[in-house]
């Protein structure tokens, strides 16, 4: 009999704690590169082995992390613990501000992801084609040192960086960690499913979720004193954190005490519904003074809907405010990247105009170029398709197993359902002829009485035996049926099976 130790476990896999200790380093281009190759960008899969990858991200993930808060402390930002006044070797989740914050008379208060640490936008822009500028808060945060706070305030804008993503406590590491990362943290052994969630161990109090952290900030860094009472205050949101922000503003106490401090307000991935907004100031505010970017095939900065929402534009619009696309951005993380240019040029506009900016009113339906308008858009059935296709078409079928090549689209009869013995096709040479669907509907009307007239001789008033081989003589996907045929077909069968 064979008994397995503890001690037989494989260890967990230990990496040393520098970019060099892994093999990499930063060029002089900001990027980082392979000691071994400099071609090469930072490599996940180091081996087979899912653990050894994830440890080895782990530990580069903490590297880059520290590096950028060295830069950032160098551009004149300090890190601040929540809850105030939080012992920094106990449970807290640690926020950025500009050092000189209380003075300033309009601060931009950025909300990242909730899966990235602090200061982070994209780790796939940080270890890739990019580098740690700008995959991260640092090109944000040196690109803000370039405004002016108002037109009467010509020194730049205060910045506070929040944490939403760092709010699971790592009591041996010290520090708060993502969601991926907590998994990546080390085991006893190679082996081990993962670390246990203990609420009174690896939450942080107040910081249990995104929205407590939010709430957090507007009320302790916002209105808490930290921030002058008569600055203005830019919001800008990433992803799903934007949702959180925008249900915590969409209530008429909160509204009540900081709407008016609010200069802007920039959507960036969210999917938050304005169907669902209850505040009347707040939605007037998303009018008026705030924008979405999302992903789009259109170049940045391209009007893609009005506040209304565009049901056309092939992606969510419903946001209360103009929208507009974020350019090459192919994920949410990216957003933000790629459009940072144009948001930080729009917060500047507003901060400049001040109480006189209002968003112009768009009026954008469908995609640009289709020839979709409003009233089309109206229709119960949508926008219509065109009335011819070109040859080579994929085939589409009337919806009862007759195919027809090169088919468009049906016309609705009067019922506003559409008729099977009204289609339309392109090709010249092929035309359904009213006569010959009409002569395919009468069979399976036939085939219908003779199945029951069968059923009726064979049953003579007692239940039928069960009989495995038995079918029923008639197809259900029969030519030229109609609905209410294929209904009766459908009871027919279920009354067959029954008796079977």
């Amino acid at each position: 009999m064979f008994r397995r130790r503890w001690s037989g476990l494989p260890a967990d896999p230990v990496f040393g704690p520098r970019l060099q200790d892994l093999g990499y380093f930063i060029n002089d281009i900001d990027e980082i590169r392979s000691i071994e190759d400099s071609d090469y960008y930072f490599k996940y899969f180091l081996t087979k082995n899912t653990r050894w990858n994830e440890r080895q991200r782990f530990v580069f993930n903490n590297a880059v992390t520290k590096i950028i808060h060295t830069r950032l402390e160098t551009a004149g930002l300090t890190k601040l613990p929540l809850p105030l006044g939080a012992p920094t070797t106990g449970p807290h989740v640690p926020i950025f501000t500009s050092t000189s914050l209380a003075t300033k008379s309009r601060v931009v208060l950025f909300f990242g992801e909730p899966y990235q640490a602090l200061g982070v936008l994209a780790h796939r822009v940080i270890g890739g084609c990019g580098g740690i500028t700008r995959g991260s808060a640092l090109g944000f945060v040196h690109a803000l040192c370039g405004q002016q706070s108002s037109a009467a305030d010509a020194s730049p804008p205060g910045v506070v960086l929040t944490n939403p993503g760092e709010l699971w406590w790592w009591p041996e590491g010290g520090k708060g960690l993502t969601p991926l990362e907590r998994h990546m943290v080390p085991m006893a052994s190679a082996v081990h499913y993962g670390r246990y969630h203990n609420p009174r161990v690896n939450e942080v109090p107040g910081q249990r979720s995104v929205a407590e952290h939010v709430r957090e900030v507007f009320e302790t860094v916002v209105m808490g004193g930290l921030v002058d009472k008569e600055a203005r205050v830019d919001v800008i949101a990433l992803g799903s954190t934007a949702d959180d922000v925008e249900l915590y503003l969409d209530d008429d106490a909160v509204w009540a005490k900081v709407g008016a401090r609010l200069n802007s307000l920039a959507i960036l991935g969210g999917c938050h519904s304005s169907s669902h907004l209850r505040c009347e100031g707040f939605k007037r505010f998303l009018e008026e003074r705030a924008r979405a970017y999302v992903i789009h095939h259109t170049p940045l900065d391209t009007p893609i809907s009005g506040a209304g929402g565009n049901p056309g534009a092939g992606t969510f619009t419903s946001f209360g405010c103009p929208v507009y696309s974020a350019g090459e951005a192919q994920v949410t993380e990216t957003i933000f990247i790629e459009a940072q240019p144009a948001v930080l040029r729009w917060i500047q506009q507003v901060a400049l105009e001040e109480e006189a900016y209002k968003n112009e009113v768009l009026e954008i339906f469908g995609e640009e170029g289709n020839g979709i308008t409003s009233e089309e858009l109206d229709l119960p059935w949508g926008a219509p398709e065109p009335e011819t296709a070109e040859a080579g078409d994929q085939m589409e079928t009337n919806g009862t197993g007759d195919g027809v090549d090169n088919v468009e689209g049906r016309v609705q009869n009067s019922n506003g359902e559409p008729g099977s013995d009204q289609i339309k096709a392109t090709d010249n040479s092929v035309e359904v002829p009213k006569t010959d669907i009409a002569a395919k509907e009468d069979t399976p009307k036939a085939m219908q009485a003779e199945a029951s007239n069968d059923k009726a001789a064979k049953s003579d008033g007692k239940p039928i035996k069960s009989d495995t081989n038995h079918k029923p003589n008639f197809s259900p996907l029969e030519p030229g049926l109609e609905a209410k045929d294929m209904v009766e077909l459908v009871a027919e069968i279920e009354d067959l099976k029954l008796h079977h």
